[in-house]
């Protein structure tokens, strides 16, 4: 009877676990001012230092030394109605920085780039006094990525990039239940491989491939000590298509493909017990489709929208992870000088109400409720 009480106990613990990793719906998209003003339709354009996440072989565009600093600035707030009762998340802004720094050798094909980021993360409080508490009221995942690339201009019209990545990574996960929280970190090894192809001015094809990964976290558990959990991450590839009519506009249309199908099982290993939950999520797109206008002086106005697919089928569906389908609108504006740039962006996000049922714990049936907005700037010196 207690071997059977401490699994169910785990099973709580990891099914927290589990919504944490798969947070950034939950992958943190959103880096840079400019794309995302352009719903992130950035991949087959990548034409300033954050192409080291968006697409490396881009950063053969480039001209000298570029460093640059992003935020993104985001408040996600739910509410849930359910037979159980009513709850809602905190709902205060969260910043997202990010760092870049790219530069091109003269007179040489290639150029290297260095980046900090968070390609999954963010962080949801529900609060105690939720209907589902017992399975996980609060979870908050730091993953940053130390990423360093190098691009090569095959010729005129190729350019390919590649690069691995130090990752290091915090999780923290809340529950009611007694053993049901987890606090630990971890770190692994990552690489990206690119590719950006313009058989000429007015047309540009990229293709970006975030290798998947799997981290190991050592902490504790509540009640039972020291413990181990085994968290995989998606890997992930955008294809991307830019038109560049003239010098005023440049228009590009991306697909995003995830896959949350990966991340088939989580693990907790003890010296109490040894779990192994089966997850069915689903590998879902991003589409996304941007736009930008150039003035005269350096100026630079830009539109878009993106469209996120749900990833968590009902059954499977936990508060942690409120996921559903998702509108972004975003527009921006910029300006570059001679040796400086900025841009700030603003983002608004329609998530159609979700009403969970089905779901293998009853608790977390009902009806979920998204209401959010982000801003996005960038700031940049050339050298």
């Amino acid at each position: 009877m207690r071997q059977t009480t401490n699994q169910l106990l785990f099973l709580s613990l990891i099914l927290g676990s589990a919504a944490c990793a798969d947070a950034a719906a939950t992958r943190i998209a959103f880096l840079d001012g400019f794309a995302t003003a352009r719903g992130n339709a950035f991949t087959a354009t990548a034409d300033n230092p954050s192409a080291v996440f968006y697409n490396a072989a881009g950063l053969t565009q480039l001209e000298g030394t570029e460093v640059r600093s992003n935020a993104y600035i985001f408040s996600a707030g739910y509410e849930y109605e359910g037979p159980f009762g009513d709850a809602k998340t905190d709902d205060d802004y969260q910043p997202v920085p990010s760092f870049f720094a790219a530069h091109k050798f003269e007179d040489q094909p290639f150029a290297i780039g260095f980046g900090m980021y968070a390609p999954f993360g963010l962080g949801m409080d529900w609060g105690k006094s939720a209907p589902f508490a017992p399975v996980a009221y609060e979870a908050d995942l730091a993953y940053i990525k130390y990423h360093t690339v190098l691009a090569w201009q095959v010729n005129d019209s190729l350019s390919v990039g590649f690069g691995p990545s130090y990752d290091d990574a915090e999780i923290e996960i809340k529950s009611t239940t007694p053993g049901g929280s987890f606090d630990g970190d971890g770190s692994t090894l990552g690489y990206s491989f690119s590719v950006m192809y313009q058989p000429n001015e007015h047309h540009s094809f990229g293709l970006n491939y975030q290798a998947a990964s799997k981290v190991k976290f050592k902490g504790t558990a509540s009640l039972f000590g020291d413990a181990d959990a085994y968290l995989k991450f998606p890997d992930s590839i955008v294809l991307g298509y830019a038109w560049t009519p003239n010098e005023k506009w440049n228009l590009e249309f991306n697909l995003d493909w995830t896959n949350w199908e990966r991340v088939d099982d989580l693990s907790l290993r003890s010296g109490l017990a040894n779990v192994d939950v089966a997850l069915n999520w689903d590998s879902a797109f991003i589409w996304e489709l941007g736009a930008t206008r150039y003035f005269e002086d350096g100026w630079h106005v830009s539109a878009g929208y993106t469209f996120v697919e749900n990833a968590v089928p009902d059954t499977d569906f936990t508060p942690i992870v409120p996921d559903a389908d998702r509108h972004y609108f975003q527009f921006g504006l910029g300006r570059d000088y001679e040796n400086i740039s900025w841009v700030i962006s603003y983002q608004f996000t329609h998530a159609p109400d979700r009403n969970v049922s089905g779901n293998t714990n009853v608790l977390p049936n009902g009806e979920y409720d998204l209401e959010s907005q982000g801003f996005g700037v960038s700031l940049a010196y050339r050298f």
